[in-house]
């Protein structure tokens, strides 16, 4: 039998928020253009592995002391590297150094008692019975005599709300990935919101009955992707979902633009979707024809020029008014 496809926390929730958006990221594998804040995101979550190697931890202390990563030449050196390669901004700047400040002055090398301190682990599991591949990076596990916990940097705007802390994907993934680890161990996952210096943690804990449970889950997600088609693609649209009361899901994820670069009333771009309007792309090649990247801009060397057609639920439906969402519906893969 051919091994499964494996899970990961943000296929899941992407797959759970928009079957389309799920295809293409994961089997055509269109363009799609980073933004700032994922670009800050990346930088931070960079310098926070680089200070828990041995030899720099000792520029944890001096760099709260000081309250900026100017204390620590090479550190600012190595934001300011990054920075100017994403072609970011001096704000941009300002905003790593904040949000790297708030992840030293909260339980970066543990409380009292911390017994081990794993920065950046991977995990890739294959599990039996229930059936599942799961596969990630955790950005820090602490142990304690008692409890495994693991902690994961945020740099987003808003904090969890609701359900989307008690039920959240990533941490029960993170807790099971823990139960494995240490059986013996219970485990806390921390979630450190960098953007957020007054109260930046939440932390969720689940029982061994809502981790049995989300293994089956997983096995039949797992089924899910293993025979996912262009007809499942058009079966979950997050267009025909509710409006939600809390979070960012539903059609808040396609946006309400009506047309590519519309602006709002401040003069804005108005957001939408990536993939929500047709674009021209390119596929970059390596020497044997594979690709290797993809780009808006015509590259170098070898390449194919590709087109997206844009999503297949915003070309079939004129929207009179952005929170008129109404469609007929085929069958939800995860209606089980």
């Amino acid at each position: 039998m051919p091994d499964k496809k494996y899970l990961s926390a943000s296929r899941i929730k992407t797959l759970e928020g928009c079957s389309w958006l799920y295809w293409c990221n994961y089997h055509l594998k269109v363009h799609q253009e980073s933004n700032s804040g994922a670009q800050r995101g990346t930088i931070v979550h960079l310098v926070l592995e680089v200070l828990l190697s041995p030899r720099r931890k000792k520029y944890v202390t001096k760099l709260k002391r000081a309250k900026t990563i100017q204390a620590i030449p090479s550190m600012e050196r190595l934001v300011r590297k990054h920075i100017t390669e994403q072609g970011l901004t001096e704000e941009d700047y300002v905003m790593c150094d904040e949000m790297i400040l708030v992840g030293l002055n909260n339980e970066f090398l543990g409380k009292k008692g911390a017994k081990q301190i794993d920065p950046e682990l991977e995990f890739n599991i294959k599990n039996e019975s229930p059936r599942y591949n799961i596969r990630g990076f955790i950005d820090k596990f602490i142990e304690y005599k008692s409890k495994l916990e693991i902690h994961d940097y945020k740099s987003s705007k808003q904090k969890f709300k609701g359900e989307e802390l008690d039920s959240n994907i990533q941490a029960m993934m993170y807790s099971l990935v823990a139960k494995k680890m240490k059986p013996e161990l219970d485990a806390l996952v921390k979630f450190i919101f960098l953007r957020f210096p007054k109260q930046p943690i939440q932390e969720i804990q689940f029982d061994e009955e809502a981790l049995e449970g989300f293994e089956y889950y997983l096995e039949h997600l797992n089924k899910v992707i293993d025979n996912f088609s262009e007809d499942n693609a058009s079966s979950n649209f997050a267009a025909d979902k509710n409006m939600p009361k809390k979070g960012f899901s539903g059609p808040l994820l396609c946006g309400f633009a009506k047309k590519p670069g519309q602006l709002k009333k401040d003069g804005t771009l108005m957001w939408h979707c990536p993939y929500k309007f047709a674009f021209d792309y390119y596929e970059k090649l390596d020497k044997e024809g594979k690709v290797i990247g993809t780009s808006k801009n015509k590259p170098k060397g070898k390449f194919n020029k590709k087109s997206y057609s844009g999503c297949p639920r915003h070309r079939q439906v004129k929207q009179e008014d952005p929170f008129d969402f109404s469609c007929g519906k085929d069958k939800d893969p995860f209606d089980f």
